[in-house]
């Protein structure tokens, strides 16, 4: 869990983490080498094509995702660090948690869980559309609204390609942390007022360099647009928790419990979900001592 000097160089300043609380995103320096990213691909290869190096609960079998078979579609598959060795190790590294913890606030980072997306070519330009939607949306079991998401892309992610696009501050914004929009193609989602945001507020579409990192408030509004480019775009988003998340029951408004996947893999203290499993939410991240002998969030803007 420990980050090389040249890693430290690479954390938020504070500054950017200045900049983080009034946006609401994030977008780092080339973390991630071309060998590392090209290691991730392959592990994704591989899990396209059925190989598993571990399984996940047989409960969760339902939400399995795309799988072979469904065609030359827009693939979505959660939980891919949990199956796949090579996801893993970018999903788990511990300098994107130390980013996340730095941005947050808080002196350890939990896994959430993570969502591989695979967008084709997409000429129609009406398939690989995610909707507007905030990720605090679905996690109405968690205690924590600091809660935060990495965004991975697999290659350089021109305009063209539909890269996450983020609207500007929105994270500030009473009214929308409900807005469910992610399967809706319709950029405008179906939240009321949401226009008006629309208008209000800058779009920014993170066209990121192969091997960098954006990161975003989970309140944030975002969204992505279609694959208009003559390649496929193939991305990971890793979700992450601070580490005062726990589990907190929640009713929808006809009073019927609320639950998320992970209550179905993680294991119950007290008969509740338990957010801190380290098999299914491993710590990515703990404070520790610098290389230069003080705390890495006391010490980075001077690095």
């Amino acid at each position: 869990m420990k980050l090389t000097l040249e890693q430290y160089r690479l954390l938020p300043s504070d500054s950017d983490v200045e900049f983080y609380n009034l946006h609401g995103y994030y977008v780092a320096r080339q973390i991630f080498s071309d060998e590392e990213i090209d290691e991730a691909i392959r592990g994704s290869e591989r899990f396209y094509a059925g190989e598993r190096d571990f399984h996940l609960h047989k409960r969760l079998k339902p939400f399995k995702g795309w799988k072979i078979g469904d065609g030359e579609v827009l693939r979505i598959n959660d939980y891919v660090s949990l199956q796949n060795r090579e996801i893993a190790n970018l999903a788990h590294h511990p300098l994107i948690g130390a980013i996340a913890a730095r941005l947050c606030g808080s002196s350890t980072i939990r896994l959430w869980h993570d969502q591989m997306i695979y967008k084709p070519v997409d000429e129609s330009c009406q398939k690989t559309t995610i909707g507007w939607h905030t990720d605090r949306a679905y996690w109405k079991t968690c205690s924590s609204v600091d809660m935060l998401t990495a965004w991975i892309p697999f290659s350089d992610c021109e305009e063209s390609m539909g890269p996450l696009v983020v609207i500007d501050g929105s994270h500030r914004r009473e009214g929308f942390s409900e807005l469910r929009g992610f399967h809706n193609h319709n950029p405008s989602g179906s939240n009321a007022g949401f226009e008006t945001l629309y208008r209000e507020f800058d779009q920014v579409s993170l066209n990121l360099k192969k091997g960098q990192v954006s990161f975003h408030h989970c309140l944030t509004i975002h969204g992505s647009r279609p694959n208009r480019s003559n390649v496929r775009r193939l991305s990971l988003s890793v979700h992450l928790q601070d580490g005062s998340n726990q589990y907190c029951e929640y009713k929808d408004s006809e009073g019927e419990i609320v639950w998320h996947r992970n209550d179905l893999l993680c294991r119950t203290v007290d008969d509740r979900p338990d957010y801190a499993d380290v098999d299914i939410c491993p710590v990515l991240w703990r404070e520790e001592p610098s290389p230069t002998g003080n705390s890495y969030s006391g010490g980075v803007g001077s690095i």
